[in-house]
C-alpha cells in the first residue's frame, strides 16, 4: 500500500508558528497541523489540544473554520462544568452538528484492534491520553501511524498510544472520525 498522505512544512511565513505542518491528502483535501502554544488568545494556548483536535478533524472532513472559530463554536454552544478543557464526547457531538453525515464516532474505551481498524480504513482517531491529560490526532501513512500534537508529528505504535489512555470520566475517551467521501 502507497502513502495515503504528506507531511509538509509550511512555507508560508505568516502562517508557519500557528501552522507548522500540513497534512496533504490525494484527493486534495489539506489539513493545517495547529501549534496551539503560538496562538494569541490564552485559552487556546493552555488549553486548547482538544480545540485543535477539533480544528484538524473539520479540516478532515471537508469543513474550514479557523481555530479562533472552533473555540468560539465551542465556547458558545457547550459548557465546560468547572472543568479545565472540552471533552472528546463534547467534541465528537460538535464535529457531528457542523459536518454533514455524522462523521464522528465517540468511544469509551476503544480496543487495540478497533483503532487499528479505524486508523487502516483511513480515519482519523482523537484521543485522549493520561498524564498529562492531553489531546492528541492520530493516522495511519499507509506504512505507520503517526502521531499529531502542539504543532509537532511522530511515529507511534497503537499498543504504545492505548498504555497512555486516560480513564477520566470527563475527559477520557476516544473519537474516530470518517474521512469525507
Amino acid at each position: 500500500m502507497g502513502k495515503l498522505f504528506d507531511i509538509v512544512p509550511t512555507m508560508k511565513s505568516s502562517r508557519k508558528k500557528k501552522y507548522p505542518y500540513k497534512i496533504k491528502f490525494p484527493d486534495g483535501r489539506s489539513v493545517p497541523v495547529p501549534s496551539q502554544h503560538d496562538f494569541a488568545d490564552n485559552f487556546i494556548q493552555n488549553h486548547g489540544c482538544s480545540l485543535a483536535g477539533f480544528y484538524m478533524a473539520l479540516r478532515f472532513v471537508g469543513k474550514k473554520k479557523s481555530m479562533e472559530k472552533c473555540y468560539a463554536y465551542m465556547r458558545d454552544h457547550y459548557n465546560l462544568n468547572g472543568k479545565a478543557k472540552y471533552s472528546l464526547r463534547q467534541v465528537c457531538a460538535a464535529i457531528n452538528k457542523l459536518a454533514p453525515e455524522n462523521p464522528a464516532k465517540f468511544y469509551e474505551k476503544i480496543s487495540k484492534a478497533e483503532m487499528k481498524k479505524a486508523l487502516k480504513r483511513g480515519d482519523m482517531v482523537l484521543f485522549e491520553e493520561k498524564n498529562p491529560i492531553h489531546t492528541a490526532v492520530i493516522l495511519w501513512n499507509g506504512r505507520k501511524f503517526k502521531r499529531f500534537s502542539d504543532g509537532r508529528y511522530k511515529t507511534v505504535t497503537v499498543d504504545r498510544e492505548i498504555r497512555k489512555r486516560c480513564g477520566d470520566d470527563w475527559y477520557g475517551g476516544c473519537v474516530v472520525v470518517k474521512k469525507a467521501k
